[in-house]
């Protein structure tokens, strides 16, 4: 276990959580204006801090001993799935925490943003390896700024999932289905080998 801790290195997913929980706080409910191909519709803040987790676990999960973690006895792969629920977990507590403390209900979008998210990344790395997991996330988030509008009103189109309000629960299924898909993804090899 502790070997796996050192390898997984803790401290920087730690700094990750603690990185989006501030951005979280500080950002509430705050819009910025974005560029949009659809519209001109500001959007929250938060939209970026579920990016820092990702980045985090990425980090961690692709900090690896392959040799000794196919020969140990020790559950690797379980290890990392709960690491990754651990961390999407403590998101969802922060974001509701602070949608309740600072009465900034937007800020509630950050821990299901956070699930869909690191599902997407665990997902691109059983399909395409570390390096191009680490950019999906932020390849969405980008991508859904610029064409995630309908017309000239501003109004998200519903499989963004990350644009949809605090209460909209067919994102929320969305977002606990992919990490759901994540998770079960993540102990696998990738389908393509990393170029190292």
């Amino acid at each position: 276990m502790g070997l796996w801790l050192r390898t997984r290195r803790i401290p920087v997913l730690a700094a990750a959580l603690a990185a989006c929980a501030a951005l979280t706080a500080a950002a509430g409910d705050t819009l910025v204006d974005l560029p949009s191909l659809g519209s001109d519709a500001a959007r929250p803040l938060v939209l970026f801090a579920p990016l820092l987790v990702c980045m985090g676990l990425a980090f961690s999960l692709s900090s690896r001993l392959p040799a000794a973690e196919a020969s140990g006895s020790r559950p690797v792969t379980r290890f990392d799935q709960a690491l990754v629920l651990a961390a999407v977990l403590l998101s969802v507590v922060v974001a509701y925490a602070v949608a309740v403390l600072l009465d900034a209900p937007t800020a509630n979008t950050v821990g299901r943003n956070t699930a869909f998210l690191v599902g997407l990344m665990l997902c691109t790395r059983r399909a395409a390896g570390h390096q191009v997991a680490a950019i999906a996330p932020i390849a969405w988030v980008i991508t859904m700024m610029l064409i995630g509008n309908t017309g000239g009103n501003g109004q998200p189109h519903p499989w963004t999932v990350i644009l949809m309000p605090p209460d909209h629960v067919p994102a929320a299924l969305a977002a606990t289905a992919m990490l759901a898909l994540g998770t079960v993804a993540a102990p696998a090899a990738p389908l393509l080998r990393d170029a190292t």
